[in-house]
């Protein structure tokens, strides 16, 4: 490892980031393309780019950042079309998985042996391997929490969530809280997109059509209660994540990547009441919620035209620098020791945090799919939820289109 290392240095002084010689022209500057998501909006991407190049004196990062909404399509596009990039993020292990199959990303394991990096031995690289390769270094980890309003429920005199809720618990506690709500105020906040990640409480993540019963049917059953906004409702003011700051929703069921947003916003006066978070709601009979790990990742381009800088920004990156960072963002880091797990709980912006959010938990099959399976169970939710479908319909149907998907 320490010999990798001084390699790197090495390669790094002969290219020209030093001071250049009396007398001699200064060494042309390094560029580094890397491609990225919602670049302009986060701000821990901005904050590695500028450590990067500030410890990296002579290179210059360029990026082409694309919408959330689109990145994966477009991202796909540009390294299929042949464009120079350096470096991709990828959101999902699935999106990593799909560049691999199009022939674009470059194997590191010749680079892990020769430079060596500080998630070197971790599990979560297995995640990241095709065909007996390494494709992809995990930067993110992030897992599904479950955010509070602390005002709303001490208006109305009931308890915060506890550690490890269950659903049945969260249903009671909606019980308690949605009589004491105003108008236009629901105890639970409801995204479609992220019931995939949440309803099985014993695989953490949907597996089978089946896997959506218990949590279609405690949905519907608020939405009719009153508990949880009609879900149509939801669909026509174009409701997403945000909206739990309007400090009109009891609970809500979120990335960890949305705690970020919430230090964001907060800091910036947007909104100013107290907030906690605990882990993911499971079932009494059988797990947590929390379960299911969505690993984000990096990985090189096979046009890279300087391989060894690219890896050398993956290092730093998914490193221990790149991890305080992200960890001082209140992001989720791949990376996580006990003193960066110590940063991540000192710059917790909200008023309670369960321990049990920034623990490392080991990945399960099926975080961070988004493929035509996904697309087929949050299908089926919606049809149940906007009430074109029974529980039994939706599920049935689903399962027909799973199994002429295999």
């Amino acid at each position: 490892m320490r010999r990798g290392v001084l390699a790197l240095l090495a390669l790094f002084c002969l290219t020209g980031c030093g001071a250049p010689i009396a007398g001699q022209p200064a060494a042309p500057e390094q560029a580094l393309t890397i491609a990225l998501w919602d670049y302009d909006k986060i701000s821990y991407d901005r904050r590695l780019v500028e450590a990067f190049e500030k410890t990296h004196p002579g290179v210059r990062v360029r990026v082409a950042s694309y919408p959330d909404a689109y990145y994966d399509q477009k991202m796909e596009s540009l390294l299929v079309g042949g464009k120079q990039v350096d470096v991709f993020f990828t959101r999902t292990t699935a999106s990593l998985k799909r560049l691999y199959e199009y022939g674009v990303a470059w194997p590191l394991d010749s680079l892990l042996d020769e430079y060596g990096m500080d998630l070197a031995g971790s599990p979560d690289l297995e995640a990241m391997r095709y065909g007996g390769q390494l494709y992809g270094v995990p930067y993110r980890r992030d897992h599904y929490v479950l955010v509070y309003n602390c005002d709303l429920f001490d208006c109305a005199g009931v308890e915060y969530p506890g550690p490890a809720p269950t659903w049945e618990q969260v249903h009671a506690l909606s019980r308690q809280l949605q009589p004491e709500l105003g108008e236009e105020e629901y105890a639970l906040m409801v995204l479609p997109m992220d019931i995939q990640w949440v309803a099985s409480g014993r695989a953490g993540a949907v597996q089978t059509a089946e896997s959506l019963r218990p949590i279609l049917e405690l949905l519907v059953q608020m939405q009719e209660e009153g508990t949880a906004p009609a879900y149509g409702d939801c669909i026509a003011r174009d409701i997403q994540q945000q909206c739990f700051e309007l400090g009109t929703y009891g609970m809500y069921v979120g990335g960890t990547w949305y705690l970020n947003y919430l230090m964001t916003d907060e800091k910036a006066g947007r909104f100013d009441f107290r907030w906690g978070v605990t882990t993911a709601p499971g079932w009494e009979q059988g797990g947590s919620g929390a379960d299911t790990v969505i690993l984000s990742g990096m990985g090189i381009c096979r046009q890279s035209r300087d391989k060894a800088l690219a890896w050398e920004f993956i290092r730093f990156a998914t490193g221990a620098e790149g991890a305080r960072i992200m960890a001082e963002e209140q992001m989720m880091p791949a990376y996580m020791d006990e003193e960066i797990a110590e940063v991540y709980r000192q710059s917790f912006a909200g008023d309670f945090l369960d321990p049990a959010v920034y623990r490392q938990r080991a990945p399960l099959p099926g975080g961070g799919d988004t493929s035509a399976a996904s697309q087929v169970l949050c299908e089926a939710f919606r049809q149940c939820m906007l009430g074109r479908k029974t529980v039994d319909e939706a599920i049935a149907d689903a399962d027909r289109r799973l199994r002429a998907l295999k």
